[in-house]
């Protein structure tokens, strides 16, 4: 059954929240380091992004050795390597036609979380758009298994929402950005009000809350 967003999930999703002090704290981080040059740097964002959001990194299969190693070795040997900040550096600076400009966002998410296969043979979708998003807070949907239970109930069906070509794919996380724009601009439309992705997760998650509750 779907549901109808109300104007009280608008102003909860505009109020301030207790978790804006954390939240704010680990945007500051990354906007002061954006870069994946020093180690204690991608340390630190991978270490404090991942355990503040239950989608902690090391978890993984087939651990070998302690977390601290893995971190001090794989991810940062890893992420060092990579192309990480040539695709940050690559993101529009904002979305002017988002069913367009979305597609280059999905393809920077899947690169993420292939890199994060490969480091811990787990899809780390959630981790990805994650780290991600606080990275770029106006440019990616923060995706889980919440906020997908949640916009499956206040989007219409699939085919009746705009696709987003994308070079390349995660198709769970391709699925919800098409969601979340939509949802977007349906509550632009209704309410008049533009929200950025932090407050269309703040309605999906009061969403769940509330289903789950009744």
């Amino acid at each position: 059954m779907k549901i109808q967003i109300t104007k009280d999930d608008i102003d909860d999703a505009l109020a301030p929240s207790p978790w804006d002090l954390g939240n704010n704290k680990l945007y500051s981080l990354c906007q002061d380091h954006p870069k994946h040059v020093h180690d204690d740097e991608i340390i630190a964002k991978m270490w404090l992004i991942g355990r503040a959001y239950a989608a902690a990194i090391e978890r993984r299969k087939k651990a070998k050795g302690t977390s601290d190693d893995f971190y001090e070795t794989t991810v940062v040997e890893k992420i060092k390597k990579s192309k990480l900040d040539q695709w940050l550096v690559g993101l529009p600076e904002r979305l002017t036609n988002p069913w367009t400009e979305l597609g280059h966002i999905i393809t920077v998410h899947k690169r993420l979380v292939d890199l994060f296969f490969y480091m811990t043979g787990l899809e780390k979708r959630s981790l990805a758009s994650k780290y991600l998003h606080f990275h770029r807070p106006d440019l990616f949907f923060i995706y889980d298994s919440r906020a997908k239970e949640a916009i499956n109930k206040v989007t219409p069906h699939l085919n009746q929402i705009n696709n987003i070509t994308a070079e390349a794919q995660d198709s769970e996380y391709h699925t919800f950005c098409r969601r979340a724009q939509c949802m977007k601009e349906s509550i632009k439309k209704q309410f008049s009000k533009n929200l950025n992705p932090r407050q269309i997760d703040k309605i999906l998650l009061r969403i769940t809350d509330k289903t789950r509750k009744a």
